[in-house]
């Protein structure tokens, strides 16, 4: 069953019932705010003092980065598309029972390429984002800015990472144990794998759970938290939640973006499946 819902504010929701699953997720943006699938607890942290506003960024879910990541000079931070209403194009429930939906996002400006976002929700959750370069080339860069729950940040682990180059973009990081990474507070790690694909798991100890995310044509791997000050500093968080969700992402970034020519289409993809810690 999928129950549109709208907000005081005017920001619509789709929200999605099924034996697979629940899920949450807001038409601005594109933006997943929930999934839980079936027998699990829910995947995606959701700050508390999230704001739900036209043109405001939501913090927590999965926000789509696009067709930038990053900050931009007088531009939005990580791109347009999670601040702008996207339109559903298409929805429908598989023989296997899974929700899929379809949503588009063409910029009135013809100079940024379309977007198509393509969705399956049921025990496992694939992302779909499909890049065409328009009246214009383009240089992409990209993100599904996965903001995972967990039970304790610091007993976390995260495997598939061991040995990749990485850029630490956090002013002040902590020192963190590594092989595999175990966070202990702030971090903001862009790294750069040989290969655009490959498989991410994130172990959460206290949860008993772990999380694995699948990239293809993804080339970066980011993983974020800003720690209790950086958290205390946000407005749209606070410290309490610094330690409730670690963000481990797929995209392409920095150097690793994507030179589109006018016409030209490429798609990221993400699959993500929740299983019992081994």
């Amino acid at each position: 069953m999928i129950t549109p819902r709208a907000t005081d504010q005017g920001i619509t929701f789709l929200d999605v019932e099924t034996p697979l699953c629940t899920a949450s997720l807001c038409l601005q943006g594109a933006h997943l705010t929930s999934w839980k699938p079936e027998g699990q607890e829910e995947c995606l942290f959701l700050s508390p003092n999230a704001v739900f506003a036209p043109g405001k960024a939501i913090r927590g879910g999965i926000p789509v980065c696009w067709p930038w990541f990053g900050p931009r000079k007088n531009a939005p931070s990580h791109g347009v598309a999670r601040i702008s209403e996207w339109r559903l194009h298409h929805q429908e429930t598989d023989k296997q029972g899974n929700v899929l939906l379809s949503l588009a996002f063409y910029p009135e400006d013809e100079a940024y390429p379309a977007a198509i976002l393509r969705l399956t929700l049921g025990r496992t959750l694939v992302m779909k984002l499909e890049t065409t370069a328009r009246m214009q080339p383009c240089k992409l860069t990209e993100a599904f800015h996965n903001y995972f729950a967990v039970g304790n940040l610091t007993k976390c682990r995260v495997h598939g990472l061991d040995g990749i180059p990485f850029r630490e973009e956090a002013a002040q990081p902590m020192k963190h144990g590594e092989r595999p990474l175990a966070p202990l507070g702030c971090l903001d790690r862009v790294y750069d794998c040989p290969s655009c694909s490959g498989k991410t798991v994130l172990e959460d100890l206290v949860l008993n759970r772990t999380i694995t995310v699948e990239r293809n044509h993804a080339s970066s791997v980011i993983v974020w938290n800003p720690g209790q000050q950086g958290a205390n500093n946000m407005a749209d968080l606070g410290a309490a939640s610094w330690n409730k969700f670690l963000c481990v992402e797929v995209g392409n970034a920095g150097t690793r973006s994507i030179p589109l020519a006018s016409g030209q289409t490429h798609t990221m993809c993400q699959k993500i499946t929740v299983g019992p810690l081994k």
